[in-house]
């Protein structure tokens, strides 16, 4: 059933807070076009360490392409920064997206035109058609199939503001499905801003025992001094899945066959099984200028910056919760045998407080220095404590992190970038990381024909834990693999709102689930490459919003992924009502090329190989209409419309459908005092 009393009190308790938002008055604040505004992108750090040296984007090396000029720009600027203060100090800052172009785009696995194998239902487990290698070192505590419908640190928005904001999303579907997700942010006293974010995502879902109830929350501080030496972020995070989990269907072929139009009633393998996974955790950042601030008074240019040193302090905490009343079903058979044959309660409890020291060669951002050279190094040291499931018996680890990076600014073109990291510890001793890339403007930063960035990662890496060892009350294994050694190689070329490039990888000893549902490491050497185009094209009131990407592996057999997949978003815009309000309408395309995707098993949140099922080769088309007026957007949108066609074939997943098609209506409602 869909719990709307959570839905209720989300939204008073965002009016309780949009009138305590308008009580107050909003401090002046002055922003200088020194701060370099970018356009609303969340950029995930592949560093164990949260430090700001991501080669994911060209964009992290902001810091080095400052203006000298000062000048007031408009005080309704409204930005953020994310994850740390070191990315305000670079400008690594982003604008809100305010656009119509995506406003029908509520599921977070849409928001960035990524495609991926699902489970029915919104909420649920994932798996990305895009293969791509994971590059964090040390422990991992990430619940990766989950891990979009999580606020994780790196996805914490502080934002600097020049009047007050808010905001409130509301989608509701025709099966019931209820999407919500509430924005406020305030400076409630001059240099103090506080900030908060809810999300909410609940669906009964389509079959029997698919139900998905998905919360998430943040709150945000963050201080300064009056002269910018000191100043203090802090954020605090919660997120909750609960999820029904029906093992997909019994027989693929009463749904090919379209016997029974009412999903509800076909047979599942799974029908009292549920996940529970809590996410929790803070994160308390310092930082302290080395050098004093220079006086109004004096119009001497600082020759240089002694920097600044910054302590951060992180705590991360996990319960994964797996449940059955029934572990004698049929669906388990093949597996173990059961420690306990009456019911599942599969918990796993993993936490690690992570303390992190460094100093940069950043401060005030005044010295000539600064706009050429950037240098920063540190430690960190993380202590962690994991729990299995039918075991009471703690296991405890100690790491230390100690990491430096560099970037130069070049010529006014190029901007270059080295990164490095080493692990020391009981458990991952040894991993590393190096990271190196170059960002070169075809002309002059400001007067280009496009730009080229290239990338280089080498890393050598322990296999995550849940392949080490692993307790359930149906798999258990303890395995001492090899580390997993990598070298991943970039390019792009962009230019304007169009991009195009690759990425190839190299790699061996990789770790994956085989179709037993045991891990499995493959020794030899092996490659992938990725080549896409993305962009935006605009020809007048018509538009083209597309991804298209072309993959290929040196070992299909065990990296199954589609060869092709495509996303466009084909629309048309114009204003209206003498100019009072903006109209867009669209179809949306989506499509991947046939393979043997991975199957999913609940009880392990994991997918593994399978060769029974090709799943694929069927275009998903929707159709929406947006609207635009002043700062409300109202969407109506039709999801997987050629259903009706009759070819009943549209997997996400091995024997987990595709959703029919649907209706979807929404509000978005920005407020400023």
């Amino acid at each position: 059933m869909i719990n709307s009393k959570k839905i209720t009190s989300a939204v008073l308790l965002f009016c309780s807070l949009l009138i305590l938002n308008n009580t107050f008055g909003q401090t002046e604040v002055v922003v200088t076009s020194d701060s370099i505004v970018k356009n609303d992108t969340i950029i995930s750090s592949d560093s164990l360490v949260n430090n700001p040296d991501s080669t994911l984007s060209a964009k992290s090396l902001s810091i080095l392409s400052k203006n000298e000029e000062i000048e007031v720009v408009d005080s309704s600027l409204i930005y953020y920064f994310m994850e740390s203060m070191e990315n305000q100090k670079k400008l690594n800052i982003y604008k809100p997206d305010t656009s119509i172009l995506n406003a029908h785009k509520f599921n977070p696995l849409e928001v960035d035109n990524g495609m991926y194998s699902t489970l029915s239902n919104i909420g649920m487990a994932y798996n990305p058609q895009e293969f791509s290698l994971n590059s964090e070192t040390g422990y991992n505590m990430d619940i990766s199939h989950f891990k979009k419908y999580l606020f994780t640190s790196n996805d914490i928005k502080y934002y600097k503001l020049f009047i007050p904001q808010s905001k409130i999303s509301y989608v509701m579907g025709s099966k019931k499905e209820q999407n919500l997700d509430v924005i406020l942010n305030r400076e409630i006293i001059k240099n103090l801003t506080i900030g908060f974010e809810y999300a909410l995502n609940n669906s009964p879902g389509p079959y029997e025992n698919s139900e998905s109830n998905n919360t998430r929350v943040f709150f945000t501080a963050q201080y300064y001094t009056k002269n910018r030496r000191y100043g203090v972020a802090g954020n605090y995070r919660n997120n909750r899945i609960r999820v029904e989990e029906n093992g997909g269907l019994v027989n693929d072929s009463v749904f090919e066959q379209n016997t029974e139009t009412d999903r509800r009633v076909l047979d599942v393998n799974l029908n009292n099984a549920s996940q529970k996974l809590i996410n929790s955790g803070f994160q308390i950042e310092q930082y302290f200028n080395l050098s004093k601030p220079k006086r109004k008074s004096d119009s001497i240019k600082r020759k240089i910056d002694v920097g600044h040193i910054s302590h951060t302090i992180r705590y991360n905490r996990n319960q994964l919760i797996y449940q059955d009343k029934d572990p004698l079903n049929d669906f388990y058979t093949p597996y173990f045998p059961p420690i306990d044959s009456t019911s599942t309660f599969d918990s796993t409890y993993q936490q690690k407080i992570t303390n992190k020291l460094m100093w940069s060669s950043l401060g005030y951002n005044e010295d000539k220095l600064s706009k050429v050279f950037y240098l920063y190094f540190g430690a960190q040291s993380d202590i962690i404590s994991q729990t299995y499931a039918y075991d009471s018996v703690p296991i405890n680890y100690n790491q230390l992190i100690p990491f430096g990076g560099i970037s130069l600014n070049l010529f006014k073109s190029m901007h270059l970038l080295a990164y490095g990291e080493l692990i020391l510890s009981d458990y991952s001793g040894g991993d590393y990381k190096l990271k190196a890339e170059i960002e070169q403007y075809l002309g002059t930063q400001n007067n280009n024909i496009g730009k080229i960035d290239a990338g280089l990662i080498i890393l050598s890496r322990k296999p995550d834990w849940w392949y080490e060892g692993f307790n359930s009350n149906r798999f258990r294994w303890s395995n001492n693999f090899k580390k997993e050694n990598s070298m991943i190689i970039s390019g792009r070329y962009s230019w304007k709102k169009l991009s195009a490039g690759f990425e190839f990888n190299t790699f061996s000893n990789y770790t994956y689930l085989d179709d037993s549902i045991l891990p499995k490491q493959v020794n030899n050497t092996e490659t992938h490459l990725k080549a896409y185009i993305e962009g935006n094209i605009n020809i007048k009131k018509f538009g083209i919003d597309t991804k298209l990407v072309y993959q290929k592996v040196s070992i299909p057999a065990i990296i199954r992924v589609p060869e092709f997949t495509g996303l466009l978003n084909i629309y048309f815009r114009s204003a209206i009502f003498k100019n009072a309000a903006t109209l867009q309408t669209g179809f949306q395309l989506s499509y991947y090329s046939s393979y043997y995707a991975d199957a999913y098993m609940p009880e392990l949140r994991a997918f593994y190989l399978q060769n029974e099922k090709q799943i694929g080769n069927y275009p998903f088309a929707d159709f929406y209409l947006s609207l635009n007026v002043k700062r409300a957007i109202l969407f109506f949108k039709a999801a997987h419309l050629n259903a009706y066609l009759g070819d009943y074939t549209y997997y996400n997943a091995p024997h987990y459908p595709s959703r029919d098609t649907r209706f979807y209506f929404g509000v978005s409602w920005r407020f400023y005092k």
